[in-house]
């Protein structure tokens, strides 16, 4: 006998190996984060210059990580979803 495979078993299998992909994505990013290293997966990267400091900001695939360097901001590193700001203060 032969097993029929439907295209809705096929479709699920992908979407799930792509949601478990991006997952593996996202935790290698958020300990990196959490570590003070640089993500791997930056979709873009940007460095901005404030008198006091830089601040160093990654997005990747649904969100960002902000590595601060300046004296006015308490934060060192900052890692959530793709809206949250940059802290000015």
């Amino acid at each position: 006998m032969k097993a029929k495979i439907k295209k809705g078993d096929v479709f699920k299998v992908v979407l799930l190996a792509i949601i478990i992909i991006w997952i593996i994505i996202f935790f290698i990013d958020y300990f990196r984060a959490r570590q003070s290293k640089t993500p791997l997966f930056c979709i873009s990267e940007e460095t901005k210059e404030y008198d006091d400091g830089t601040v160093y900001s990654c997005t990747g695939l649904g969100y960002k990580m902000y590595q601060y360097n300046r004296s006015s901001v308490d934060a060192t590193v900052e890692f959530g979803p793709f809206f949250i700001k940059e802290r000015t203060e």
